[in-house]
């Protein structure tokens, strides 16, 4: 009589679509997705803060250099 493994076994061959895993890595397999999902959001608030600190530079810029000519032009007026 042969011996058949079921295909839910972990030592299985996988099928089509189906990759072949280590025991004891389901927690690692189920954690994929988080992490790729940390990276997306991540990379998001820092591109949206890079973003913003290339269009308020200017500005910022501006108001420090007009805060600068009043404190240095005080008392001459």
């Amino acid at each position: 009589m042969v011996r058949r493994t079921s295909p839910l076994h972990p030592n299985a061959a996988p099928g089509p679509g189906r990759h072949r895993r280590r025991v004891g890595s389901e927690r690692e397999c189920r954690r994929c997705g988080a992490a790729s999902l940390d990276y997306v959001l991540v990379l998001g608030v820092v591109f949206l803060l890079g973003g913003l600190s290339l269009v308020l530079s200017s500005k910022i810029m501006v108001l420090a250099y007009d805060m600068i000519c009043a404190l240095v032009s005080w008392p001459f007026q």
